[in-house]
């Protein structure tokens, strides 16, 4: 309901807008920003960045931005070092913030470390895929050509890791060995 009676009130109010932009007749030489000429008209008054096409415009933007009041402002011990050379204070807040919040909460625990090591170790594998084996794009066609292609990847990438174990040969134990 909210937003149809802003809806209403700006539609009027930009109605008004226009004709004393235009300055015709009676309101040759008004100022269209002037509270006082809409409340003549009995007009209700809607500030820039209330006004229903400012909204519009704004309505599919990542960010919420935030404003202090003036009052609230002018009595914060902390004014001289948030904001110095303005009134208000501004802030732009992502819509996605609170999930970045809890994304970096999920980061400081030690079960978020381990499978990140986890996850380093098959994502290595799959960069080693793309760039090495140039893996980065199929070249069969279909689910089981995409299938095969890729367990053969996998098979050259496996027997690669075994030659490089088997070429050191196994371990010696160098207790007891004879000197």
């Amino acid at each position: 309901m909210g937003l149809i009676f802003l809806k209403y009130i700006s539609d009027s109010f930009e109605e008004m807008f226009a004709r004393l932009q235009a300055g015709k007749g009676e309101y040759k030489g008004a100022d269209p920003e002037d509270k006082d000429e809409y409340k003549a008209e009995n007009v209700f008054f809607v500030p820039s960045e209330a006004r229903w096409s400012y909204l519009v415009a704004r309505a599919k933007l990542p960010t919420i931005i935030y404003r202090s009041s003036q009052r609230d402002c002018a009595t914060c011990p902390m004014k001289a070092r948030c904001c110095p050379n303005t009134a208000v204070r501004k802030i732009a807040r992502s819509l996605h913030e609170n999930a970045r919040d809890v994304a970096r909460q999920i980061a400081t625990t030690p079960e978020y470390q381990r499978s990140r090591c986890e996850r380093k170790k098959v994502e290595m594998l799959f960069a080693h895929l793309k760039s090495i084996l140039k893996l980065n794009r199929l070249r069969l066609r279909g689910l089981s050509g995409a299938a095969d292609e890729f367990t053969l990847a996998a098979t050259v990438q496996n027997l690669r890791r075994m030659a490089k174990l088997l070429a050191h040969g196994p371990p010696i134990d160098r207790i007891g060995a004879p000197a």
